[in-house]
C-alpha cells in the first residue's frame, strides 16, 4: 500500500479526481481553477493535524475545535462499527481507479478501516460550510468506494462516512461488493464525456452543446470563455431589451464592426445591471433571514480604507516584505501590502501572515474599517 505522508498541498492530483467527479458530471466541459484560498489553506491545516494527531500546527481557536469535533464524530462511528475487535487502519492512503477511460484517475482516502471478516469504514473529513451530498450519491464517495473495493479484494462492505461539523455533521452511506460493476460504468462514462469535451477549450471547437450552464461555472477556468454563459446572457438580454440585441456573431472575437460593439456594450452592460439587481435582492432576503437551499449568506470583510500610509508600509515590512516589495504597492494599500504577503508567504501561513497584519493594521488605527459587505456562496 503507498501511504503518503507528504505536505497535503503538494500532493499530485488527477485530471479527473474523484473530488471534481461532481463538477465533471454535471458539465463535461468542466475544469477547475487553479490556485488557493483561505479556507483550502485551513482545510489542509486540519487534515495534516488529523493524520498525525497533532493539533499544535493549527492556527487558531476555530481550528483545533473543528480538529477536535472531527476525532470525537470519527470515534463515536468507529466504536459504533467496530467496538472491541481488531480492525487494520490506515490514514491518507493513494487510492487508483481501474476504469474504462484512458485517464488514469486517483484520490487520497483520508481515512480507511477494515477487518480480516471484510467490513470496513472509510471516513472523509470536510471542514468547509459547501453543501455536501449523501455518500450514496455523492461521486467522490462512489469513486473512493469503487478503489477500495478493487484494490482490497476481502473487503464485501463499506460503510462511508463524511464528517462536515460546520454543515450536517455527519452523513453516511453503505457500498456493497456487487455494486461495483455499476459504479464502475458510471465514473467511466462521466470520464470519457470529458476526454472528448475538455480538450476542445484548447482548440477552439467548444459549442454550446458540448457544456451545461450549473451554479459550478464560477469554479470553472474558462468561466469566461463559455459559450452556454454566452446564450444565458444572451436570452437575459433578450428578455429586458430585445431590440438592442444585434444579429449575427456576439462572441468577441468575431466581432469586428464597431458599430455592433457599441450595441453589444450596451447589451453588456444590461446584463451586469440585472446580475447586480438579482444579487442585491437575493442577497438582501438572506439577511432578513430567508434560508435559500444551495446557498448561503457569507461576510466579503469591509473595505478599508489607508489612514497613515507610512506607517502601513513600515507595518508590512515588520511583517515579512522586503523594502522593494513594499515600493512595488505603489499605492501602498492594504489590498495590494496584503497580496504582496501572500505571495511571498510559503503555503499552509498564508492565511495566518496576511491576517496579522491585516488585524494590527487595524488595531493600531493605520487602516479605517467600513461596513461590512455580504454575498451568496453555494453550500
Amino acid at each position: 500500500m503507498n501511504q503518503e505522508t507528504t505536505n497535503h498541498s503538494e500532493r499530485a492530483h488527477a485530471e479527473f479526481g474523484p473530488s471534481s467527479l461532481k463538477y465533471v458530471a454535471t458539465c463535461a466541459g468542466y475544469h477547475g481553477k487553479e490556485g488557493t484560498s483561505g479556507a483550502a489553506e485551513k482545510g489542509t491545516r486540519i487534515h495534516e493535524a488529523l493524520e498525525v494527531r497533532d493539533p499544535s500546527a493549527l492556527h487558531d481557536e476555530e481550528e483545533v475545535k473543528l480538529y477536535e469535533a472531527i476525532l470525537a464524530d470519527e470515534e463515536e462511528i468507529l466504536n459504533g462499527v467496530f467496538g472491541d475487535t481488531p480492525k487494520i487502519i490506515e490514514r491518507e492512503i493513494r487510492l487508483h481507479l481501474e476504469l474504462d477511460a484512458a485517464t488514469p484517475t486517483f484520490g487520497t482516502c483520508d481515512l480507511l478501516v477494515h477487518t480480516a471478516e471484510g467490513d470496513a469504514v472509510m471516513i472523509d473529513y470536510k471542514t468547509g460550510i459547501s453543501k455536501i451530498d449523501e455518500p450514496e450519491k455523492n461521486w467522490q464517495s462512489k469513486a473512493y468506494a469503487l478503489a477500495v473495493l478493487q484494490m482490497f479484494p476481502h473487503i464485501h462492505t463499506i460503510k462511508f462516512a463524511f464528517i462536515v461539523p460546520l454543515n450536517g455533521g455527519v452523513l453516511c452511506g453503505l457500498f456493497k461488493r456487487e455494486q461495483m460493476g455499476d459504479l464502475r460504468n458510471q465514473i467511466s462514462e462521466i470520464i470519457r464525456k470529458a476526454e472528448i469535451t475538455r480538450p476542445k477549450w484548447e482548440t477552439g471547437s467548444i459549442e454550446i452543446d458540448d457544456v451545461t450552464p450549473s451554479v459550478n461555472c464560477r469554479f470553472c477556468r474558462y468561466e469566461e470563455s463559455c459559450p452556454a454563459l454566452g446564450a444565458v446572457c444572451v436570452e437575459i438580454a433578450t428578455r429586458v431589451s430585445p431590440e438592442l440585441l444585434p444579429t449575427g456573431p456576439i462572441r468577441p472575437s468575431d466581432v469586428e464592426d464597431p458599430e455592433v460593439l457599441e450595441r453589444l456594450f450596451v447589451v453588456a452592460k444590461i446584463v451586469e445591471n440585472w446580475a447586480q439587481s438579482i444579487k442585491h435582492k437575493t442577497t438582501g432576503l438572506a439577511l432578513a433571514g430567508h434560508e435559500f437551499e444551495n446557498h448561503k449568506l457569507r461576510s466579503m470583510g469591509s473595505l478599508k480604507k489607508t489612514i497613515e500610509k507610512n506607517y502601513l508600509a513600515q507595518l508590512a515590512v515588520k511583517h515579512g516584505l522586503g523594502l522593494d516589495e513594499v515600493i512595488e504597492a505603489a499605492d501602498l494599500t492594504m489590498g495590494q501590502l496584503s497580496k504582496a504577503l501572500h505571495e511571498k508567504t510559503p503555503r499552509g501561513k498564508k492565511s495566518f501572515v496576511v491576517d496579522s497584519f491585516e488585524t494590527e493594521a487595524i488595531d493600531l488605527g493605520i487602516v479605517e474599517v467600513g461596513p461590512t459587505r455580504y454575498t451568496l456562496s453555494s453550500r
